[in-house]
């Protein structure tokens, strides 16, 4: 699946200048775009130019994910997925949801 955020940018977001953790990255980017996916109905990898604000969530979960993967901090968690819904709520495709 094409990703709508680069390995690049997500190492330029989280100021990781090495390429140890590669893998783990490209993982968190493509679950984290499936989740957008999931939660808008929508395939943002077929578009040329999906929506900065799905761009900012896909970025915005990975990072977390990258940042907390040692803890297990609720009240963190439910900021970000409460960010990441607010992000992606003006692009759901209502009409597939039902």
């Amino acid at each position: 699946m094409p990703m709508i955020v680069s390995l690049e940018e997500l190492k330029a977001h989280l100021r990781i200048q090495t390429d140890e953790e590669d893998t783990l990255l490209t993982s968190l980017l493509a679950q984290a775009q499936e989740a957008a996916e999931n939660y808008c109905r929508a395939d943002f990898h077929s578009m040329d130019d999906p929506p900065e604000t799905v761009r900012l969530a896909v970025l915005l979960m990975a990072s977390h994910f990258y940042e907390c993967r040692d803890s297990s901090d609720r009240s963190a968690y439910n900021t970000m997925i409460r960010a990441f819904q607010a992000l992606l709520y003006p692009n759901r495709t209502v009409e597939d949801m039902f």
